[in-house]
């Protein structure tokens, strides 16, 4: 854009400026003003509150405390005509009361009298009955009313005993006073104020407060109601607010004032400009594009610096052409190597982060599976324990619930733990037989006691025409039952959660089983119906927040089932519940079925008496549980707290085998065994090593078996497995 251009830009731009404070001064008027009448209208409403309460508070003070009077309850009992006119009639005109009537409960008169009159009147035109019924809801009223097209103002009150401090005691009748709102009345609250006018309004229904802004003038109505509440007139009040258009004034002489100097300033300057820079600035655009130095003649032998500008522009033309291509050449040169720079770094850096990712997956992997798995060890060894003892029935039921739900446990940990070979498709199912209806009513058994807490019903339907055993993954499908009567509980408040399962087709050697699981609990919106079974999603965040939650489990159960070759779909309506439904199918166990896929459990009688085992374990419950099992099968033990120690004792006795936990103070289970293959006698060299512990992630497994360790044997353990390893290695 040419210098030219630019200052006329410029001086448009100040023009606008110019118009844009001027709108925005007389904006500022404006709100100024605005906030003035707002300000002098709220002044006007609480005036107008102010001066009329002052009118009405003598009367009402007069009538609420002649209302509390002893000799006044007599006078409306006995009608003494000659106490009220010696004691009422004289006061009232001290309190500037025009009419007063005593009514007993029933509204009859008991007397009235008319100050402007001076006679004995009858009550306004009021509904007596309607009235009544008012005051005794509320007895104490200011209100309106009409005699004879004259407004007149009532005030009323219970008449009760001066001795009922706190007017408990029913009231004998009521005393009600008069006002007439009439010119007296208007020029006694004028006075009260300043320079506002007050009158009666007419209507109040058809006025409305009203400020007009170009006369700065204020209009406001004060309501009067009847004894319903319905408006009757209006006091109308009227101020004039004079010194906001002086102000306004004042402010306009002194914003046109101050524009037109700001508009002579820019005037100038923009002729200082044109004459000063535009004309030298011309010349020097002109030597610039056309490179051409004669242009420059013109300022040259000047003194200014558009002189000392245009001879260093004749001498920068000279090297232009030098600069221009060392600066091309430098531009390419760094243009690449920022490029290099940026794809190194990138690259480092995601593989720094893929193998910090790595190594944080595995050590949590690692510390989750030892630390959790470790008190479940305890919890499903003394289990199993007590499943040897001499129990009752209902003890037999509550120690096999307990090893069930330590079991369903342990195997929901696992698969959480191993997330990620899950994800993969590298599940190995077992097929071992099982019974439909136990498995159903071990479920069964296991969340009635939440059910019944929330109060809600479980129930089992189960399909006659599944009979026998069938042959499948007992475990897994515990896990996807439990999963989903859980969350059915969880996520139901009222009504009932109902497991059940029907054989869709049999074909002689297998059977398609459909599972459903219904509920009538808080729903699922149908625009979440396909995230549900997303890796750590759920509904909606108030879910997780109520009622907790991973967002793991429904994807777990999802490839559980499909993984099987079934598959799960859910339905459901908000507020009404939700029905989750999978198919699975189950090979038929029959008389001439092959024994192997029944798990095998020892003899009761079978012992292993002459093995002698060293077991290295820190965990008190632990190397307990472990102990009770070798005690029971007659197995010698001895205990040694840390890797430091089982070296110890392997320098001064011989064992047949060593029980290696992994993680134990001052030398762990690992650097315990190098030392045992590296560093003593050949024969304790050789001894057998079996990892028990609870790390139980498969990159731990692959570990030990390459790191001097025999076998292996994870935590919590089954004590058929570990009888039959430790057999293996007896003598």
């Amino acid at each position: 854009m040419k210098t030219r251009t630019l200052i006329w830009i410029i001086s448009m731009a100040s023009a606008l400026v110019f118009l844009v404070l001027s709108f925005v001064f007389h904006s500022a008027i404006s709100s100024k003003n605005d906030l003035l009448l707002e300000e002098g209208y709220s002044n006007l409403r609480q005036e107008t509150h102010k001066v009329y309460h002052l009118r009405t508070q003598t009367i009402e003070q007069y009538v609420f405390d002649n209302s509390y009077w002893d000799e006044l309850v007599d006078v409306i009992k006995s009608k003494d005509s000659a106490w009220i006119e010696t004691n009422l009639v004289s006061a009232m005109k001290n309190f500037e009361v025009d009419g007063f009537w005593l009514m007993d409960v029933h509204g009859n008169e008991t007397y009235y009298y008319d100050t402007q009159t001076k006679t004995r009147a009858p009550l306004f035109d009021i509904e007596k009955e309607a009235l009544i019924n008012s005051l005794k809801q509320n007895p104490f009223r200011t209100f309106l009313s009409t005699q004879q097209g004259k407004l007149v103002q009532l005030v009323t009150a219970p008449v009760q005993p001066s001795n009922d401090e706190n007017r408990t005691t029913p009231p004998q009748g009521y005393y009600i006073c008069a006002r007439f709102l009439d010119s007296s009345f208007l020029t006694k609250i004028n006075l009260l104020a300043e320079d506002t006018r007050f009158e009666i309004a007419g209507i109040a229904g058809t006025q409305s407060d009203t400020i007009d802004r170009r006369k700065n003038l204020l209009h406001y109505y004060y309501p009067l109601y009847d004894f319903t509440g319905k408006p009757i007139t209006a006091i109308k009040a009227e101020k004039k607010l004079s010194y906001i258009s002086t102000y306004s004034n004042y402010m306009k002489t002194y914003l046109w004032v101050y524009l037109g100097i700001l508009g002579l300033v820019l005037f100038a300057f923009y002729q200082f400009l044109r004459i000063r820079v535009l004309k030298p600035m011309n010349k020097l655009s002109v030597a610039l594009n056309t490179r051409d130095a004669s242009h420059l003649h013109y300022l040259a032998p000047g003194k200014d610096e558009f002189s000392d500008f245009a001879r260093l522009v004749e001498d920068s033309f000279e090297q232009n052409a030098l600069l221009k291509k060392e600066v091309e050449a430098r531009k390419e040169s760094e243009t690449a190597l920022k490029k290099s720079a940026t794809e190194l770094e990138k690259a480092t850096v995601e593989k720094i982060r893929a193998e910090q990712d790595r190594l944080a997956k595995a050590e949590f992997l690692s510390t989750m599976s030892h630390e959790i798995r470790t008190p479940i060890n305890g919890v499903i060894g003394i289990a199993n324990l007590l499943k040897d003892e001499p129990l009752n029935p209902q003890q037999a039921t509550l120690v096999n619930t307990l090893i069930f739900s330590s079991n369903h446990l342990l195997s929901i940990l696992t698969d959480i733990l191993d997330f990620s070979k899950i994800e993969a498709g590298n599940i190995k199912f077992d097929r071992v037989s099982f019974d439909l209806r136990d498995i159903c009513n071990s479920v069964h058994n296991l969340y009635i006691g939440a059910a019944r807490e929330k109060k809600i019903d479980l129930f089992v339907l189960s399909d006659n025409r599944v009979q026998g055993y069938l042959v499948g993954d007992s475990v897994r499908l515990c896990q996807v039952l439990n999963n989903l009567v859980s969350n059915a509980i969880k996520f139901t408040d009222e009504g009932n959660v109902t497991l059940s399962y029907r054989m869709v087709r049999d074909d002689g050697f297998k059977q398609i089983i459909e599972f459903t699981v219904q509920d009538t609990g808080i729903g699922i919106p149908a625009d979440k119906l396909d995230t549900i079974f997303d890796s750590f999603s759920q509904a909606s965040r108030s879910i997780n927040t109520n009622y907790g939650g991973t967002g793991l489990g429904l994807t777990i159960t999802k490839k559980i089932i499909e993984l099987q070759g079934g598959k799960i779909s859910v339905t459901s309506k908000p507020g009404k519940g939700s029905t989750f439904t999978f198919f699975l199918t189950f090979e038929k166990l029959s008389s001439g079925s092959e024994q192997p896929i029944i798990i095998q459990k020892k003899a009761t009688n079978e012992t292993l008496a002459g093995l002698k085992v060293l077991v290295a374990e820190d965990n008190k419950i632990n190397a307990m549980v472990l102990g009770k099992f070798l005690e029971k099968w007659g197995v010698q033990m001895q205990v040694a707290v840390n890797g430091r120690e089982a070296l110890d004792r392997l320098e001064k006795e011989t064992f047949d085998l060593v029980l290696m936990d992994l993680h134990m103070p001052v030398m762990d289970g690992m650097e315990a065994t190098r030392h045992i293959r590296e560093h003593t006698a050949e024969a304790a060299s050789k001894i057998p090593v079996i990892a028990l512990t609870a790390d139980a992630t498969s990159e731990t497994q692959k570990y030990i078996l390459e790191n001097g360790f025999d076998h292996y044997l994870s935590k919590p353990f089954n004590p058929d497995n570990l009888f039959r390893l430790l057999e293996k290695y007896r003598q």
